[in-house]
């Protein structure tokens, strides 16, 4: 998809598309000496990270939906969700940089979210309705992660690539939990990890 397909996919009004291309332009011109993005991927950037973080909103129904953004990063995805209307973001990263940055485009665009720059296994918060998260670290590590934050109603959704299959094979082994994979619709071998129920497993079992 092109930038205008994209707008029209998701539906975005006026005010959607300026502010995420206000957040695009921050991106781009903090990422000259803070490493936000990889810069391979400015050329593609709607594409590369507009599409593949817009599309978790196709699997999340409330806009009111507590939401656990696990190393943000630039606010992908969290910023991106908080744009299109959801209520209840909270973004968790320990870079002091990129939380600055994140902190800095949550004021300048009047977001109703929060950026937490610590470790994730120190931040003490609510447990979440949904815990997303973006190239951060393999399965169960993400798990681990989650687990601080979560009840028994949380649902996870992890944007994975080509090594998805092998990150389930190694997380099964010390976790139980019920999940479906959604094709991503930015990466060709790509998907969505839905999951819940996550249970750590005893040595005995």
């Amino acid at each position: 998809m092109n930038k205008e397909e994209i707008i029209n996919y998701f539906n975005l009004n006026r005010s959607q598309t300026d502010n995420i291309e206000a957040f695009l332009s921050n991106i781009v011109k903090y990422n000259k000496h803070t490493n936000l993005i990889g810069r391979s991927t400015i050329e593609h950037i709607w594409t590369r990270h507009v599409l593949d973080c817009l599309q978790l909103s196709k699997h999340i129904e409330r806009k009111k939906t507590k939401i656990l953004d696990l190393g943000t990063g630039a606010g992908l995805p969290g910023v991106l969700l908080s744009i299109i209307g959801y209520k209840n973001i909270l973004m968790i990263d320990s870079a002091r940089k990129k939380a600055e940055f994140v902190n800095l485009v949550i004021k300048e665009l009047s977001l109703p979210a929060k950026i937490i720059n610590k470790r994730i296994e120190n931040v003490s918060i609510a447990k979440q309705d949904l815990i997303v998260s973006r190239a951060l670290a393999p399965l169960n590590k993400l798990l681990t992660y989650a687990l601080i934050h979560s009840n028994k109603k949380t649902t996870l959704l992890f944007l994975k690539g080509r090594n998805v299959n092998k990150e389930l094979e190694i997380a099964k082994k010390k976790f139980f939990f019920d999940y479906k994979m959604h094709e991503s619709i930015s990466l060709g071998d790509g998907c969505i990890l839905k999951i819940k129920n996550i249970k750590t497993k005893k040595n005995n079992d």
